[in-house]
């Protein structure tokens, strides 16, 4: 396919079934008259690929399709204003399809370890979820028209269209699938790391809760870590819009894993990694056992360190990808 008929099947796709035809039409005349004029006027008579860098030129000049397609159908682009309604609409729907199965697979979870009975369960999950969805359209709304009245550009929230995105393999975008595997992780990791110590599974002979983890580690280790994974959402959730990977990304990546490595590292070389009075409590290890806590607390670590290494790995090989497409 050429880059017309890319841009035009681009802008069809996103118009009333109604009006394609007719849009189909009326899009190609104008590309083949701007086209024309073009030539007509002598621009890029020194380019080599004269025709090819033409039709380049015209679709930059038509701009992104979803656009152009709202045009045609006579739909508006609004927020507060047009200028950002895409960059809006697509950060919402992005985060409504990745925080509501979370929400709604973590409050029944919650209830039950918690004992509730289940039309509490469910009644809480249904309340629980348009809560929280309400909540995210209102806030990402409230936020997109502060800055659209602060004289926010599309162009500093993600790459300015241009028609090379129509040429682009699907490898080389950001997909929603591994946007939102990401942020499932973090999420799921961030919430186990706060339940062990709100809901510890084991008591000692007082009643008081004892979590896995050494409780001394909130001094300053587990709020580190927890920060390092909003930074890491908020990246995630940058690079979606922006949709692609740069280098930049993975240099990020690289400070951010290198980061985890050193806060799960100290606890580690201190023995303190795991919380020797619950493992007292539950007598493990015990005489039978060959391993000892500080072997375990080792192979958190290598394992840790293993994911890190595939982390770095992969987004420099989605970021050399993207650089060189």
């Amino acid at each position: 396919m050429s880059l017309t008929d890319l841009y035009v099947a681009a802008t069809v796709s996103r118009t009333p079934v109604k009006q394609r035809e007719e849009v189909e039409a009326d899009l190609r005349a104008a590309i083949a008259d701007a086209i024309d004029a073009r030539l007509d006027a002598g621009d890029l008579a020194d380019v080599p690929e004269r025709a090819s860098a033409l039709e380049t030129a015209v679709l930059n000049d038509l701009g992104d399709p979803d656009r152009l397609a709202a045009d045609y159908a006579d739909s508006p682009l609004m927020l507060i204003g047009p200028r950002l309604f895409l960059q809006w609409k697509r950060l919402t729907i992005l985060l409504l399809w990745i925080v509501l199965p979370i929400v709604a697979a973590l409050i029944p979870f919650g209830m039950w370890l918690g004992g509730e009975p289940v039309g509490a369960i469910i009644g809480s999950t249904i309340g629980g979820t348009l809560t929280v969805g309400v909540h995210l359209v209102f806030w990402v709304t409230l936020v997109f028209a502060v800055m659209e009245r602060a004289g926010t550009e599309p162009e500093e929230l993600s790459e300015p269209w241009t028609v090379e995105r129509l040429k682009e393999s699907p490898d080389v975008r950001v997909s929603g699938v591994e946007t939102g595997f990401a942020l499932a992780t973090l999420a799921i990791t961030a919430g186990l790391i706060v339940w062990q110590q709100m809901w510890p599974w084991a008591t000692n002979a007082a009643g008081e809760g004892l979590p896995v983890l050494s409780p001394e580690l909130w001094a300053f280790v587990l709020p580190g870590l927890l920060l390092v994974m909003a930074v890491e959402a908020v990246a995630v959730i940058v690079r979606q819009v922006r949709g692609r990977w740069t280098m930049g990304d993975w240099w990020l990546t690289v400070v951010l894993d290198v980061v985890t490595l050193v806060l799960v590292a100290i606890p580690v070389l201190q023995h303190d990694l795991l919380n020797r009075e619950l493992f007292a409590e539950i007598g493990w290890p015990d005489a039978n056992t060959t391993i000892t806590l500080e072997q375990a607390e080792w192979a958190v670590l290598l394992v840790v360190a293993a994911v890190c290494v595939a982390d770095v790995w992969g987004s420099w090989t989605r970021a050399r990808r993207s650089a060189i497409a």
